[in-house]
C-alpha cells in the first residue's frame, strides 16, 4: 500500500509525514514525545532535524490502525435540520 512512499528515500521529516498522511507535525511530535506509549515511533535527530525512516514509521502507523473500530455517532436534528423538513 505505502510501497512507493517507502522508495522515495529512507527518511522522511515532519513536514513530509503531514503532507503524506495528513498528521499534524503537533501531533507528531506528542506521539514522538509519549513516554507512557507501549509501542513508540522510531525517530532520530541528524543536526536540528527530527528524522523518521519511511518504512519503520509505516509498519509503526499500520499497527496503529489495524483492527481499530471507529465510534459511530448518531447526528441529532437541530432547529435549523427540523425547519427545513417542515419547508
Amino acid at each position: 500500500m505505502f510501497e512507493d512512499w517507502i522508495k522515495i528515500k529512507l527518511t522522511c521529516t515532519a513536514e513530509d509525514i503531514s503532507n503524506d498522511f495528513g498528521i499534524d507535525k503537533k501531533t507528531l511530535e506528542n506521539w514522538r514525545l509519549d513516554v507512557d506509549a507501549k509501542d513508540k515511533i522510531t525517530w532520530f535527530k541528524y543536526k536540528q532535524i527530527i528524522l523518521y525512516p519511511r518504512k519503520a514509521f509505516v509498519e509503526w502507523f499500520m499497527r496503529q490502525t489495524r483492527n481499530k473500530k471507529a465510534e459511530i455517532h448518531q447526528l441529532k436534528p437541530t432547529a435549523t435540520n427540523k425547519a427545513k423538513q417542515d419547508i
